[in-house]
């Protein structure tokens, strides 16, 4: 989760406690900015912490100083307080409230970052405007919450990520007895790039999923209207975006279309007041790890992995040449693909090991462009279509075989071309032996829809069969997924290089 950086608001006090407190505006998107009170720690441990029910006031102490983001997250309705550069030591992880705030949790949201969640009770919101920050130090805090109110009493919040079906006459609770649509005036990034904000002129309901035609995520929203006027980012100033669409679907309905960049995941879809929703975005890391001959198992891997090289991967791509990889990792959602030995599951397979490929070729300077970084459906045609619209170098499907259970004795990799991606095919098919030592099934062609509708050299790689005994064993161990993955991307940075 990632908040808006605003800037500086102090509230004087007596003279002897100028130096000692401040006032620090809690960090929700729209509302008001943060106060910077100590320089960014390097280091720092949350120790101690309470809540004090009849004062509405949270208190904690860390080790070292921290500067608290914080925002208001619904469904249900919490305010979120993120400590940067911090982890949890010895203190309690959970505190029963009762009443209008239901719990305090504590934990840790990633190796860099506590989290303290203040969850309310169902039916029950707060004014953003209203928390308050103060700290008698860097690390020292009090975050003041003002008393939580009904819904009813402030505004109503019925949209979303999770929310995917929500009547248009919900509309009817922000635009009252007024029969007006509300117009969608901007959509832009916050400061960090890492937030997508819809503003209106008065209060939206929406709904949220990803759009199976498109493979894009989608807002709908009733009851509003978009203008000429309506303000939209530029998008190749920020990489967390492929593309961004806003339609007038229906007299009366909006709909705003989001393709994130490879690698980015849309995490949250929040609403901070009623005239806006904030959407947030996370890049996935990666490391570059080249392949080489670690590979361990429960099933004897020297049997079929005798003595694999360890190369070095190509010089990196020169930053500013434009490369971009479509890596489509096969099937998602409704659609398991082949199902194998154990239960194993071609979309699981495929996605875990697309995901690697990408990290690597991206840390090797290559931009990476996937059809789905999740468990979704997406059909053929939108996969061919992604890839021409961002006028792909290369289209690399990523899939697992399979054949009649009895025949477990059917094993190995084969790699298919259409019309130009012989050259691509080979070299990958080439890693995948060298690397993983996986039984040869050959090059092939095949008339495969997503290689004979894409334009650039396109190929589909099967990474082995689910239904045999040597590759189900190996393609179910995450250490082997990983040697996979690198030998694909070694394969096509090797291509890439006898290209320039």
């Amino acid at each position: 989760m990632r908040s808006v950086t605003g800037g500086f608001g102090l509230r004087h006090r007596q003279k002897n406690q100028l130096r000692k407190r401040f006032l620090l505006g809690c960090l929700l998107p729209g509302f008001f900015g943060v106060v910077m009170l100590a320089s960014k720690a390097e280091a720092a441990r949350l120790n101690y912490w309470r809540f004090d029910a009849a004062r509405n006031q949270l208190e904690f102490t860390t080790e070292g100083g921290v500067q608290p983001k914080a925002q208001l997250i619904f469904n249900p309705t919490r305010l979120v307080i993120d400590l940067p550069g911090t982890t949890i030591g010895r203190t309690a992880r959970a505190q029963e409230i009762g009443g209008a705030v239901r719990v305090i949790r504590v934990g840790q949201l990633d190796a860099q970052t506590s989290r303290i969640v203040v969850e309310l009770a169902e039916g029950y919101t707060i004014d953003p405007q209203q928390v308050r920050f103060q700290g008698a130090s860097a690390s020292q805090w009090t975050v003041e919450i003002p008393t939580p109110q009904l819904i009813g009493q402030t505004y109503q919040n019925v949209g979303a990520a999770a929310q995917e079906s929500r009547s248009q006459d919900a509309a009817s609770v922000y635009r009252g007895a007024a029969n007006q649509l509300t117009t969608i005036k901007a959509i832009e990034f916050d400061g960090s790039g890492n937030q997508l904000l819809i503003k209106a002129d008065a209060g939206i309901t929406f709904t949220g999923e990803w759009d199976q035609a498109t493979a894009a995520y989608r807002i709908t929203i009733p009851a509003a209207k978009v203008t000429n006027q309506l303000r939209t980012p530029i998008l190749d100033r920020n990489r967390n975006l492929l593309w961004l669409r806003v339609e007038q679907e229906e007299p009366q309905t909006v709909a705003i279309l989001i393709q994130p960049a490879s690698g980015v995941q849309i995490t949250e879809v929040n609403q901070p007041s009623a005239e806006m929703l904030s959407i947030q975005m996370q890049r996935q890391q990666g490391a570059v790890v080249p392949p080489q001959n670690t590979y361990t198992s429960n099933i004897n891997p020297t049997a079929y992995y005798p003595t694999a090289p360890q190369p070095s991967y190509p010089a990196p791509m020169p930053s500013n040449g434009r490369v971009v990889v479509v890596i489509d990792p096969g099937h998602g959602g409704r659609d398991p693909g082949a199902i194998g030995i154990g239960g194993l599951r071609e979309k699981d397979v495929v996605l875990d090991i697309s995901l690697q490929v990408s990290s690597i070729l991206e840390q090797q300077g290559v931009q990476v462009v996937m059809t789905r970084t999740d468990d979704r459906e997406i059909d053929l045609e939108p996969r061919v279509q992604l890839a021409e619209r961002v006028n792909a170098t290369l289209f690399v499907s990523i899939h697992a075989n399979a054949i009649n259970m009895s025949r477990s004795d059917v094993n190995g990799v084969e790699t298919y071309y259409y019309s130009s991606g012989l050259g691509l095919a080979r070299a990958i098919h080439n890693s995948m032996l060298q690397y993983t030592g996986a039984r040869d099934r050959r090059v092939r062609q095949a008339n495969f829809y997503v290689l004979r509708r894409t334009s650039m050299p396109a190929v589909l790689v099967e990474v082995g069969f689910v239904t045999g005994a040597e590759d189900a064993a190996r393609l179910a161990d995450p250490a082997f997924r990983t040697l996979m993955a690198q030998a694909i991307a070694y394969g096509i940075m090797q291509y890439l290089q006898q290209r320039r």
